[in-house]
């Protein structure tokens, strides 16, 4: 094994997604000495594989098998890639919903943090630099139209994705990472921005330790991934100067601080989520998937809990959501651009926990009954939307319905259909909570500045800091609190030279 390779930095900062690339920027604008550490790969420009398949095998953590350890098994998608999560989405953009700044400055202390007028700033902020706008007609396509087409014959309150992928080319290959860079996922952004101000970024490396000493962080510790078997094939040693940033994400954010010696009751419990899954509807003329963004209109239901959208799929997956056996399947597979996916993402109340150590975390997540009873009410809207959209039939995609659905009436009859948890195929990629904020240090993990309480200069800015979930996308809310948190930290770490 080689020698341990040794290194310093004012600022270490654990991760190159959301977060991690946006307190990289902000801390290399203020002039200080910065190392990013991403435990996978980079993906140059072009070399990003046509296939999903093989996208996920790069750039997907566990190759999108990370899932929940009980009944039912929940997937949880997240980016392993320099970038992070922002690499691998489709770039929809939600600022912060009211009702949710107001809940975090009430029961959690957080004014200063998302206020009106501090967290505006950083929206617009974000808003300029990463070309945030709504999805342009043209770039549409076929999915995204006939959602259109449903929300307006049904009164629903649909409306065109905003994205900050200002360059799109419509190629409906987001989720595989944009062959065009049109995208600005932070691996296109932030981090080369941040690599121009002198910033370090260490691919392949997999940080395991955050060095604490007298209550102060003194660097980070981990191993080099090898980049074609990732089998370990060194070890690093950083030495962080002023300040060690983690932004490793809900799941491993948690178990890193934990292998560290933070010690604190509510460290990896509250984990939220935004479980989701979709429906499929065939069309008697070519519907075309394959053309616009991903992602590219949606019908928000905040007060029901729930928000729908389109969402494209490559042939290679479609045809594993199509029902049938034998020459039923062959006939529904004969022209795969007749189909139409959409999905719904729930607001659940469930609050689950992670555990274990950073290479196998367990992770404990079960929807309540009333989660389940908003996924079923928004599974039927989908598959009435699909007939209004003018499908000749609809699958719903999920045990103790029928495979095929047939008419509008029986779309109406699945509101309330007595499902369970588990009948459900559920996947979520928005985490929320397990290092949770909040100024009083008896119910959060990190304070107010997303500071750990009782240590001096390590802080935490992803979504794990987030005390409850949104019922949007939370992209866009984890860049603003990060770029705020990240500017004060800038500001009282040059205060102390």
């Amino acid at each position: 094994m080689r020698p341990v390779q040794e290194s310093s930095a004012d600022v270490v900062v654990v991760g190159t997604g959301a977060g991690g690339a946006t307190a990289a920027k902000v801390f290399t604008d203020a002039g200080l000495e910065v190392v990013l550490l991403e435990e996978g790969p980079r993906i140059n420009r072009g070399a990003q594989p046509r296939a999903l398949l093989d996208a996920m095998a790069g750039a997907f953590r566990n190759m999108g098998s990370q899932a929940t350890a009980r009944v039912p098994p929940i997937v949880f998608l997240q980016g392993c890639v320099v970038g992070g999560s922002t690499a691998i989405n489709s770039g929809i953009i939600w600022r912060m919903p009211e009702d949710v700044r107001r809940d975090w400055e009430t029961r959690f202390g957080l004014h200063d943090l998302v206020s009106d007028a501090v967290l505006d700033q950083a929206f617009d902020t974000l808003d300029r630099d990463l070309g945030v706008a709504p999805v342009a007609r043209e770039l549409l396509g076929g999915n995204g139209l006939l959602m259109e087409k449903a929300a307006m014959a049904m009164g629903l309150p649909g409306e065109v994705i905003s994205r900050n992928a200002p360059g799109c080319k419509g190629s409906a290959r987001c989720l595989q990472g944009c062959p065009n860079h049109a995208r600005q996922s932070m691996d296109v952004s932030y981090v080369p921005q941040a690599e121009s101000r002198g910033a370090r970024v260490l691919p392949l490396h997999r940080a395991q330790r955050v060095v604490l000493k007298r209550g102060r962080a003194q660097g980070v510790e981990g191993t080099v991934l090898d980049r074609v078997t990732r089998r370990v094939c060194g070890r690093f040693r950083i030495h962080a100067r002023r300040a060690v940033v983690v932004s490793a994400g809900t799941i491993h954010s948690p178990l890193l601080l934990a292998q560290s010696g933070v010690r604190h009751g509510l460290l990896g419990r509250r984990l939220q989520s935004h479980p989701g899954c979709a429906v499929v509807g065939r069309f008697t003329h070519p519907v075309g998937m394959g053309t616009g963004a991903t992602q590219t209109y949606e019908v928000p239901q905040r007060s029901r809990g729930y928000k729908l959208e389109s969402l494209s799929l490559p042939p290679e997956l479609l045809t594993v959501r199509i029902p049938g056996v034998g020459a039923a399947w062959r006939e529904r597979t004969q022209d795969l651009s007749r189909y139409a996916q959409w999905c719904v993402q729930a607001r659940m109340e469930a609050q689950g926990r992670v555990r274990g150590r950073l290479g196998s975390p367990r992770i404990t997540y079960t929807p309540t009954p009333r989660d389940v009873a908003r996924s079923t009410e928004a599974l039927g809207v989908l598959c009435e939307m699909m007939f209004a959209a003018g499908a000749e039939e609809v699958y719903p995609g999920v045990s103790g319905v029928p495979p095929i659905v047939r008419s509008v009436d029986e779309a109406r009859a699945l509101k309330g259909a007595p499902l369970r948890a588990g009948d459900f195929h559920f996947l979520a990629s928005h985490l929320f909570g397990t290092v949770c904020a909040c100024t009083d240090p008896r119910h959060g993990v990190v304070n107010g500045e997303l500071r750990c309480h009782e240590t001096d200069n390590l802080y935490v800015m992803d979504g794990s800091v987030f005390p409850t979930n949104m019922g949007v996308n939370p992209q866009h809310s984890i860049m603003a609190v990060s770029m705020l948190a990240a500017q004060r930290a800038a500001e009282r770490l040059r205060s102390t030279e």
